[in-house]
């Protein structure tokens, strides 16, 4: 076990400090050694994840939460200058176990169906790379993972060089390591939790939650959904493995029915739970099924001959509809239907924020960083933590790079309601052209919802669109110097995309199309209802539109700013965006408000010679 003085350049990953981190790190020890919740604010640029492994050091061992597995990697590279200045730091790194198995190597499995079919194999000591793992030690796998370029890269070394399963070496590692840097669903998720460390408890690991202002909405955490016609698909795998089990078929039918007369459109429409008489026994019956479908499946496999790696890729739908129905016992879970296209989902959402609580509050202490945090106030009141504290790095001197943006607002937009139609969206397409014909570089237009940014896309008629199914790999492969990209607040490319090439971002300019305040449907019904609970009525509309959408248009901007060289315009199309309520959290200095389409071309063109 390390531990240090975090001010000291011995104890960080790099040689020398950038412009605030010194100040940050002696701020925040100090409140450390008296609070249990730290919250960071701080700017890209800033280097949060080094502030975090020297903050984090004070109490190992630590758990270093990401969205995704992409995000790991910049986590290592600085574990792995900081092992070159401390010879005794191990560490070691988590993420889905369906990805990293080579007997699903370039197969897409489900992960609920991947555990089964995993466990099930060691059990029976068929699966090769897990029998030799206990002839391997923690040391070996450390000489392996350590020198590895990335966290791909770390996974490849450990199958080529060991021949043993990447996930299980990384998790012994883990149970030794003073930092793991994991993705969110290990530490959101106590049951990925105690599978990790089966002799541990969360008290005894502090934690790190990078991009934590995904916690203001709980269902960007806890959600699953399954379509309809996989719910059918499970009805026949009932009536072919279970010999028609008519009470199982009943539910699973009723389930169908229920959607499918509920879901309407794109709205979120609840479903009681009472009406389709779920509780614990009927979700503790339905999981013991879809575990009996799923061995009868193996088997089945495993008799015909069949190799190893087609008994893993093997899924059961029974067990999507297990999963789906799972967290539905507990408190803050809520089931709901929609529509998209053809299809039919079914969805369990969280709907209160105690359910993050819970978890959280769990562990020994927490950091939770962001560039768009939620506030001291809305983490005690709404959330339920207790004595918070909250350091913003710009107060302490750190780079803004808001000292790199120019913001105009259009006075003539708006995406209110009342006012949508054809000649509303004409309008949009309009604007977004100027910026297209005008700005060398990537364009990234923001819109409030997928109708919405299809109805203005239809008179843009160029670009990338975002789906509801699209990643960031598909980006990549589409995006050149000059493209323009469609995409929806708060979704996966506003939130985790970044363009950049030798450093530099090549988003150029942000075009804000309405304001992002979140759908009224019966999921916003049920977080209002839980956060008046807790706070007024106003209090409950302010955070969930004015803060909630304000976070989406931050995160959307922090796409076009990765560097202190980069430079870029930031259009709000939205004269809401005025609004006080807005502008408060926003905290964005708006240098020019245009009036029409003439006056904001002149603006751009200006715009694009003297400053981009």
């Amino acid at each position: 076990m390390i531990r240090c003085s975090v001010t000291s350049i011995r104890f960080f990953p790099y040689d020398t400090f950038r412009r605030g981190q010194r100040e940050v790190l002696k701020v925040c020890e100090e409140l450390l050694s008296k609070s249990k919740v730290l919250v960071i604010k701080a700017p890209t640029g800033f280097g949060k994840t080094s502030v975090a492994i020297s903050l984090s050091m004070l109490r190992p061992p630590v758990l270093h939460s990401v969205r995704t597995r992409n995000e790991i990697t910049p986590v290592l590279r600085d574990l792995k200058l900081l092992r070159r200045k401390l010879g005794g730091l191990r560490y070691s790194f988590i993420h889905s176990a369906h990805t990293m198995c080579p007997l699903t190597k370039g197969k897409y499995v489900e992960p609920e169906d991947f555990w089964i079919s995993c466990s099930i194999l060691r059990d029976l000591k068929l699966c090769e790379f897990f029998r030799g793992l206990s002839k391997v030690g923690v040391e070996v796998i450390e000489s392996v993972v350590y020198p590895s370029e990335n966290h791909v890269d770390a996974v490849r070394r450990v199958v080529d060089m060991l021949k043993v399963c990447p996930y299980f070496s990384l998790a012994k590692l883990a149970n030794y390591s003073d930092y793991i840097v994991v993705t969110y669903p290990y530490v959101f998720n106590l049951e990925f939790f105690e599978d990790l460390f089966q002799d541990r408890n969360t008290n005894e690991y502090s934690v790190v939650v990078d991009e934590a202002h995904m916690i203001t909405n709980p269902a960007t955490i806890y959600s699953y959904e399954v379509s309809t016609s996989r719910v059918k698909a499970a009805i026949n795998e009932v009536n072919h493995y279970l010999g028609g089990d008519e009470f199982l078929k009943n539910f699973l039918s009723s389930l169908v029915s229920i959607a499918e007369s509920k879901a309407k459109d794109d709205k979120l429409r609840i479903l009681d739970k009472k009406i389709l008489n779920i509780d614990e026994e009927l979700v503790n019956y339905v999981v013991s099924r879809a575990l009996d479908v799923k061995k009868m499946i193996i088997e089945e496999l495993i008799v015909s001959g069949k190799p190893i790696s087609s008994v893993m890729s093997r899924g059961a739908s029974i067990v999507k509809v297990a999963t789906l129905i799972s967290n539905l016992v507990y408190e803050g879970f809520a089931l709901f239907t929609y529509r998209d296209s053809n299809n039919i989902f079914l969805t369990t959402m969280a709907t209160s924020h105690d359910v993050i609580n819970r978890v959280l509050t769990s562990y020994k202490s927490l950091i939770l960083m962001s560039g768009t945090p939620p506030s001291k106030e809305f983490l005690e009141r709404v959330v339920g933590m207790k004595d918070v504290e909250f350091v913003d790095a710009l107060e302490l001197g750190a780079w803004s790079p808001y000292e790199n943006i120019v913001v105009l607002l259009i006075s003539q937009l708006t995406s209110k309601y009342e006012v949508r139609g054809e000649a509303t969206y004409e309008l949009y397409a309009k604007y977004v052209r100027i910026i297209d014909e005008l700005v060398n570089g990537v364009k990234l237009v923001v819109y409030p919802s997928y109708e919405f940014m299809s109805n203005v896309f239809k008179y843009v008629g160029s670009g990338f669109v975002e789906s509801r199914t699209t990643t960031i790999d598909e980006l990549s492969s589409y995006v050149s110097d000059n493209t323009l990209i469609h995409a929806v607040a708060g979704g996966k490319l506003c939130e985790g995309i970044e363009i950049v090439r030798d450093g530099k971002s090549l988003i150029k300019c942000v075009f804000v199309a309405g304001v992002p305040y979140p759908q009224s449907d019966d999921y916003l019904v049920e977080v209002m209802n839980n956060l008046k609970m807790k706070v007024s009525a106003d209090e409950a509309w302010d955070y969930l539109y004015n803060m909630e959408s304000s976070i989406k248009t931050l995160q959307a901007i922090g796409r076009s700013i990765r560097s202190e060289d980069d430079r870029a315009l930031i259009v709000l199309g939205d004269r809401r965006f005025l609004s006080r309520g807005l502008r408060k959290y926003l905290g964005l200095k708006i240098n020019k408000v245009v009036r029409d389409l003439k006056e904001f071309e002149g603006v751009v063109k200006l715009l694009v010679e003297e400053f981009l």
